[in-house]
């Protein structure tokens, strides 16, 4: 075991007095050394476990077909439900006045994977029925639609050539976030009902479980192209309708309004159905004891965590005087999956226990830095670097056993959703499954490196 102990003077590490004078001449009643001890002989291993299925439980849509060496294949469709507004524009406003129908896929600029330019078909489908909940990515759409409720097609691509402006929006901190727009035009007795069930049935405007029961939503798929996926940030139907008014010289006008009245938010239900067949060199991969991680669903890694071994460190040194954790770090190099897509590796990484996976995401949790962590990629040391000290701090202060659901750990790609207010530091709301873009990346456990440090003060 490589063991490094540093003895550092009382100002280094703590005002702590020592007996002792320059001349080394004499001892004092009680004699203090302080060692920083490090210990980076720890050890991880791993293995790549398929994950066939996530609960994503996030506004975040993918929508699209690919298909890249290495990877394998992808595509991702979408069902969801609509939050509608509570109220409607109606002063000066009668159904004759509603002159189209939309619905707007917005997707932040450059936020896709594959080939810009190839031609994709969205098809829009009206729901029959309400969704399940819950519901997961592997949610069959058949049974919950019919052909013949067809509502909206459009072929798009995600260059900017030739089309128009781009739309934009102010973030938390007053930046400008600018969006490309799939528009896709639905026929206007659509938009009339819509507006007369307002006028005789107002109140299930103020509950989306009533509004699904008369409108329970759509289905939206590819159908037609292959080449890119499309991470869509924000779901809505706009009504564009004419007001009739008057001016402050009392004459009649009429102005061209447009209403966002209905929108995908997280109070509904809303799935991304996704169908991803990895390579079969990523599986080979896998079979050959690389640990690969993958999204969406793919693989995710379980890792066999030295916490025992750490705790007994700290054990060993509180029985030869009294000993502090000052940290553990968790490094994880990681190698990029070289492809023809680009597909580029998880910019997250949540790290948690085998045992209470389901339940993170099941309740909508956070990392707590004591049970969960999260690392954000580090593209110039290629690694994921986990702070871990109130991890093994908990275990230590508890004064339990170990068991080996405290060892069995995994490595999980997220999507993680931060949020900030104006002068206010940034703060994690929410941590899903990455459903945003496709992600891969291979965990080199044999080169991870966890460094543990202790204060340990002998007392003589």
């Amino acid at each position: 075991m490589k063991l490094f102990k540093f003895l550092l003077s009382s100002l280094t590490i703590l005002a702590v007095a020592t007996g002792c004078d320059e001349n080394n001449i004499g001892s004092s009643i009680t004699d203090v050394n302080t060692h920083l001890i490090v210990d980076s002989t720890f050890t991880i291993t791993g293995e790549s476990l398929a994950n066939p299925e996530v609960r994503s439980r996030t506004v975040t849509q993918l929508i699209g077909k690919i298909q890249a060496t290495e990877y394998g294949s992808l595509q991702s469709d979408i069902v969801t439900e609509f939050m509608p507004t509570a109220v409607l524009d109606t002063t000066g406003v009668s159904v004759n006045d509603i002159d189209s129908v939309k619905l707007h896929f917005l997707s932040p600029m450059g936020h896709y994977t594959g080939d810009s330019i190839t031609p994709m078909q969205v098809s829009v489908y009206k729901l029959n029925k309400k969704l399940p909940y819950p519901i997961y990515s592997n949610f069959n759409p058949e049974g919950y639609y019919s052909k013949d409720d067809l509502i909206g097609r459009e072929t798009y691509a995600m260059t900017m050539l030739g089309q128009k402006d781009t739309l934009y929006t102010y973030d938390n901190n007053f930046n400008q976030v600018f969006y490309r727009a799939i528009d896709i035009t639905l026929p206007l007795q659509f938009g009339k009902d819509l507006f007369n069930k307002y006028l005789t049935n107002p109140e299930i405007f103020s509950d989306p479980e009533l509004f699904t029961q008369y409108f329970p939503g759509i289905y939206a798929t590819t159908t037609y192209g292959n080449g890119r996926v499309t991470h869509i940030a924000s779901t809505q139907i706009d009504l564009y309708y004419k007001k009739h008014t008057k001016t402050e010289q009392d004459k009649d006008t009429v102005i061209r309004k447009v209403g966002q009245y209905f929108g995908v938010s997280p109070e509904v239900v809303t799935n991304n159905n996704i169908r991803l067949v990895p390579s079969e060199s990523l599986k080979e991969s896998v079979k050959n004891g690389d640990i690969i991680i993958q999204a969406p669903t793919g693989y995710e890694a379980h890792i066999k965590f030295p916490t025992r071994k750490v705790v007994d460190k700290y054990k060993e040194l509180s029985l030869k005087g009294l000993t502090v954790l000052n940290n553990v770090e968790f490094n994880i190099p990681a190698t990029e999956i070289k492809n023809d897509k680009k597909i580029k590796v998880p910019q997250y990484l949540l790290l948690i226990r085998e045992s209470e996976k389901e339940e993170f995401f099941e309740k909508n949790k956070t990392a707590d830095n004591i049970n969960s962590f999260y690392a954000e990629y580090d593209k110039k040391t290629k690694s994921y670097k986990f702070i871990m000290r109130e991890f093994i701090k908990e275990l230590i202060t508890k004064e339990v056993e170990v068991a080996d659901k405290d060892e069995n750990l995994l490595l999980i790609p997220v999507d993680v959703h931060v949020e900030s207010a104006q002068g206010q530091q940034n703060f994690v709301v929410a941590i899903t499954p990455q459903l945003s873009a496709p992600a891969m990346v291979k965990i080199n456990a044999e080169n991870a490196k966890i460094i543990a440090t202790f204060s340990k003060k002998d007392f003589q």
